[in-house]
């Protein structure tokens, strides 16, 4: 419990010095974002021992744009705790780093990262869940700018079977820098035959962004939305 609770008063003092001392952004320099991929446990859950899930994340963030970060955490010996912290950016930043996020040993965390712009617009949400009881990690808008996830009923949840880039269109030609990581899960919200004669399945990877991936590296867990 006190290791936990450590954490958490770490998460809460990185939240509120990491955009104070990470580098600057050139002025409008990328999309307004926080986006969290590679997430994988970098301690494994065990009868009475925390994980530790260790995750990368890009962050950009303009002048007068504000932060919304939020971490919780159940657990049955633990109990609950949860914070939110938001604040306005005053000079701009934008880099890349590690970090590690404790979950209790029969429980879960979660953090979420949503950024505004001076207008109250919502630009870009992410999210990171770890549960010890299931051993699952996952990110729910991936690695690629966007919000707002698909309907139920537009969407199915596939596992992956084994890492494979991402496609902006079903073609082996047209891999992108993100990578779905075997163990994952992720939305799929379609199918269609690629470029090479292979079903490929339409993967949500961000609100505003969808992405392709052969279908023989992803297995769905129902029918799969517009499958005939």
């Amino acid at each position: 419990m006190k290791r936990l609770i450590a954490r958490l008063v770490i998460v809460v003092l990185l939240v509120a010095t990491v955009f104070a001392v990470a580098p600057q952004a050139s002025a409008q320099d990328g999309t307004p974002s926080v986006l969290w991929a590679n997430i994988g446990w970098f301690t494994s859950c065990g009868s009475g021992i925390d994980g530790e899930v260790i995750i990368d994340f890009a962050v950009t963030v303009f002048p007068g744009y504000s932060v919304t970060y939020s971490y919780g955490y159940t657990s049955p010996t633990y109990g609950s705790g949860s914070f939110t912290y938001t604040f306005v950016e005053l000079t701009g930043v934008n880099f890349v780093r590690s970090d590690g996020f404790a979950v209790p040993f029969d429980g879960r965390t979660t953090a979420q990262y949503d950024v505004y712009a001076p207008n109250g617009v919502l630009l870009s949400s992410t999210m990171f869940f770890g549960d010890c009881a299931t051993g699952k990690v996952w990110t729910s808008y991936g690695d690629v700018y966007g919000i707002n996830e698909p309907a139920a009923s537009a969407r199915v949840m596939g596992n992956v079977l084994v890492d494979t880039p991402v496609y902006s269109e079903p073609s082996l030609t047209a891999a992108l820098k993100p990578v779905l990581k075997a163990g994952q899960t992720w939305f799929i919200v379609g199918q269609t035959t690629g470029t090479d004669g292979a079903l490929w399945y339409k993967v949500f990877v961000g609100g505003k962004n969808m992405g392709y991936v052969p279908a023989s590296t992803m297995a769905p867990q129902g029918p799969v939305p517009g499958a005939k």
